[in-house]
């Protein structure tokens, strides 16, 4: 007996994030051994956690508080009637690649590859890895040798290999961690050494 095939509604399908990163990524297609080693995730986990110089701290709280608003208006039980698109003008984050090894005692690791739910789509241009840890990374692009785009991964992994990298990059390079998907920003360290945290 053929089955009844039903239309979904536009109007019904929900996601499941309030906010995306739009960044103009080009991909490189893996080989065998470019493939080893290098970090996978979703092309929407893209920047949802991600350093900023603290010079840009007022723009990124106008862009949480935008957030903020945004995600209350089209959230449902079950997910989001629309993302969040953050465009956001990139710029050189003040670290590079060797200073953060460096800092961090970090292994590097080849470009991410991002995913879709169905296929890879390949290996980052001009993007490199550092490894905190197990299955705990950074990521960014580099333009020039200066590093533009400045991402963190989690798979699974503790947190404290990211706010131990956080506390030592805030302290030597001055930078700010975003988290877009809980809505926060840690913006340095105080004389106690607590987090100095900002929500809208």
């Amino acid at each position: 007996m053929q089955q009844m095939k039903k239309d979904v509604p536009v109007d019904s399908i929900r996601f499941s994030m309030p906010t995306i990163a739009i960044d103009a990524i080009e991909f490189e297609t893996p080989t065998a051994s470019s493939f080893e080693g290098a970090p996978q995730f979703h092309e929407d986990e893209w920047g949802q956690l991600e350093f900023f110089s603290e010079e840009r701290l007022p723009e990124v709280q106008e862009l949480l508080s935008a957030l903020k608003s945004f995600e209350a208006e089209h959230r449902t039980q079950h997910g989001w009637t629309e993302m969040y698109a953050r465009e956001i003008t990139r710029a050189a984050v003040g670290v590079s690649v060797p200073d953060m090894e460096q800092e961090l005692h970090a292994s590097p690791r080849p470009a991410p590859i991002l995913t879709t739910s169905s296929h890879l789509l390949g290996h980052v241009k001009h993007g490199f890895s550092l490894e905190l840890g197990t299955n705990a990374y950074l990521y960014g692009l580099q333009q020039d040798e200066q590093v533009t785009v400045l991402g963190a991964s989690l798979q699974g992994a503790d947190d404290r290999l990211l706010t131990t990298a956080f506390f030592k990059l805030n302290k030597k390079f001055g930078l700010i961690l975003v988290d877009w998907r809980q809505q926060f920003v840690l913006a340095g360290v105080d004389e106690n050494g607590q987090f100095k945290l900002w929500r809208p």
